[in-house]
């Protein structure tokens, strides 16, 4: 069996890319399909995500193991078949995943099964349909944080007044070191 997928951007509007890739394959051949078409390099980290029907996020697929807790079973992309997270049903109702590419600034790909193709295995995922270009791979954190300044950064509050804490009888950090601070 084979899983049609459809991917977009939220980020460019043109781009659009259609692969068909066999059930049991692995997500990490699905990722080096992706980071192919898209010509991204593959040094970088990125993740799956299946999400429920309203895009929110339920379960992952890593590259590598990210949590040092011994009893949480992670799911890694070399280890994982499709088929072991999308069932046919599943992929028969539009399964969405979403593929993070820029781990830093949480930037992905939106992913939907489109199609079930029974009775059909690849041995190798293939790229059917290629549309625009990919989004840049690694985001900008300055640009991601230009709205902030920085007591909105440190406090969360555009309303904070920094002559509102009462620093009576310190006139410095020295003095608020030495006070054991």
């Amino acid at each position: 069996m084979v899983y049609k997928f459809v991917i977009l951007s939220d980020e460019v509007d043109d781009f659009r890319r259609e692969i068909e890739i066999d059930a049991e394959a692995t997500f990490l051949e699905l990722n080096n399909i992706i980071m192919k078409t898209c010509k991204y390099k593959t040094d970088q980290m990125s993740a799956f995500y299946l999400c429920n029907s309203d895009w929110e996020r339920t379960e992952s697929i890593t590259m590598d193991v990210m949590d040092d807790d011994p009893n949480h079973n992670a799911l890694l992309m070399d280890k994982t078949h499709l088929s072991d997270l999308i069932s046919q049903e599943e992929a028969e109702n539009r399964a969405k995943l979403i593929f993070i590419f820029d781990t830093m600034c949480d930037r992905g790909l939106f992913m939907q099964v489109r199609e079930v193709i029974e009775h059909k295995h690849l041995l190798a995922p293939a790229v059917v349909t290629e549309k625009g270009k990919a989004p840049k791979q690694e985001g900008d954190l300055d640009d991601m944080f230009k709205d902030f300044n920085d007591e909105m950064a440190l406090y969360g509050d555009e309303d904070y007044d920094p002559d509102e804490i009462d620093l009576e009888g310190y006139q410095n950090l020295e003095d608020i070191e030495s006070a054991g601070y």
